[in-house]
């Protein structure tokens, strides 16, 4: 199809949308870049009110032959919607950030795709309940869209699961321009209350980094929030005894949110962090736990943490002063055997800051940041976590020559899961989602490398070698978006599958072209 073609539609699109559709130059390479890459210029931008206004141009665009993108919050870093063809068009669900229903009684709400989970939470405080999962620690930006098309994780994920495991419904516009309505919803006169309501139909778009559709509705369950919540953090000289606390943590179900790190991933914070970040989050800390919680983190300062070892910071909640206290007694005595029990600072400050991890895309000196995470059962954590090691030793001398260095993040979803995630840093310069993402006073603090272009294609490679690290000890992956191979070795009957669906709602491939390595 020819680019006169798609342009023609966007001046059509332009006369009854006006404003809300973007063709300025600077905007376009801002919405064409995640945090980690730029993809194909984009034709122009397109920001809903509605589901039925979005359904009738993504038909328009698609019978052009035109490429359609749905884009959250912005926090991908796998290429979750950068265009890989041309022309394409981006859809900014950020427009659809109304709260539809709070329903109390039957214990659910309705928000739009492009709701912030901190808008989420704020207004869910109000009412004092809260979804089960609450949230990745972007999410003062990242959408309840962006977080059920790519799969999310960490506020409430150690004892309730993941992003999709909060759902009970969707609305999603698919290519052809249909709105499709998943759950006990899609039944005439039936609420949203109940998600298999026949087969599970939800599933299907969940984790599908927009190949299937755009979602623009979705349906949470809700639980009263807990009114009690206490902290507790280890040290442990080896990863073996680190991933021993978290298999027996999660085995019994004790903490909302785990959160550990490597040796180097403890030096990276603890350079990053300055006196100014380090005054919010104690003013923040003093507000959500009291004076004496604060100072003993001014205190300690730094010396939280021994930066030679792993280190592991978790919350438990409940509905009472006792329930809360059982857990804490349990967990003393379980992990006990495994590390050293230390002042729980670091598990107050992240609790007081929830969604305030944006600032993190850039390294301690401005270096960019890449992560590539792995989810393995307990019983491969120790094992896939060694192979990584071998492999950074094998790089070692390519890292030193580029500026790279790596430091580890690891944390555990439901009673199954351990999270494995190095990030990679390296001297680079900012790209355009960085510009308008980082803060500005955080960014002349920590400066600008400036362009290295021979240290990106290193981190590329690394990056690259990792994955397949990953994929070869059997890992699983969330925020698949054009990165991770979704199809290699995968089971043919279940990608036929997969396949025959895309082909019914998007027989053109014109969603999202790309991910999942379709």
């Amino acid at each position: 199809m020819s680019n006169d073609t798609a342009t023609a539609v966007i001046d059509r699109l332009q006369s009854s949308w006006g404003g809300s559709i973007v063709t300025d130059a600077g905007e376009l390479e801002y919405f064409s870049t995640d945090v980690y890459s730029q993809g194909k210029p984009l034709l122009a931008v397109l920001r809903p009110n509605d589901a039925q206004q979005l359904a009738d141009a993504v038909k328009q665009l698609t019978d052009a032959g035109v490429a359609v993108i749905a884009r959250g919050g912005g926090m991908s870093y796998t290429g979750g919607y950068t265009a890989a063809q041309s022309p394409s068009v981006l859809v900014d669900t950020g427009t659809l950030d109304r709260i539809v229903e709070i329903n109390l009684e039957d214990a659910y709400v309705v928000v739009e795709a492009g709701v912030t989970w901190r808008a989420l939470k704020e207004a869910l405080d109000a009412k004092g309940v809260r979804t089960p999962y609450f949230g990745p620690m972007s999410g003062s930006h990242a959408t309840v869209g962006g977080g059920m098309s790519q799969g999310a994780i960490f506020h409430g994920t150690a004892r309730y699961g993941c992003s999709a495991d909060v759902v009970l419904g969707l609305q999603v516009v698919t290519a052809n321009g249909d709105i499709l309505t998943t759950g006990s919803a899609a039944a005439a006169n039936t609420s949203p209350f109940f998600r298999w309501y026949g087969p599970d139909l939800t599933g299907l778009f969940l984790g599908d980094c927009g190949l299937l559709g755009i979602k623009t509705r979705i349906v949470l369950k809700l639980i009263p929030k807990h009114a009690h919540i206490d902290y507790l953090s280890w040290q442990f000289p080896t990863a073996e005894g680190l991933f021993g606390a978290l298999g027996v943590l999660s085995r019994h179900g004790l903490a909302s949110e785990t959160a550990a790190f490597d040796p180097a991933l403890t030096r990276v914070r603890m350079r990053r962090a300055g006196l100014s970040s380090d005054v919010k989050a104690l003013t923040n800390v003093i507000k959500k736990g009291g004076l004496i919680s604060g100072l003993k983190l001014a205190v300690k300062g730094r010396d939280i943490v021994d930066q030679e070892q792993f280190s592991l910071h978790i919350t438990l909640e409940g509905d009472s002063a006792a329930e809360v206290a059982d857990r804490v007694a349990r967990a003393r005595k379980l992990v006990g055997a495994f590390g050293e029990s230390i002042e729980p600072s670091i598990a107050k400050m992240m609790a007081a800051n929830p969604f305030a991890a944006w600032n993190s895309m850039l390294g301690p000196q401005g270096e960019r940041w890449a992560p590539v995470h792995a989810l393995v059962p307990h019983s491969k954590a120790t094992s896939m976590f060694n192979a990584l090691q071998d492999l950074f030793a094998r790089e070692q001398e390519t890292m030193d020559k580029h500026g790279l260095f790596i430091g580890t993040l690891l944390s555990s979803v439901g009673a199954q899961t351990v999270v494995i995630e190095p990030c990679i840093y390296w001297p680079d310069s900012h790209n355009a989602f960085h510009l308008r993402t980082v803060d500005a006073d955080h960014r002349e603090r920590i400066g600008c490398p400036g362009e290295h272009l021979d240290a990106r294609a290193a981190a590329d490679t690394l990056k690259r070698q990792i994955a397949d690290t990953m994929r070869a000890h059997g890992a699983a992956n969330l925020q698949l978006g054009k990165f991770y191979d979704y199809r290699a070795g995968r089971d043919p009957a279940a990608l036929a599958v997969l396949d025959a669906v895309k082909n019914q709602l998007d027989p053109k491939g014109l969603m999202n072209p790309g991910v999942l390595s379709r």
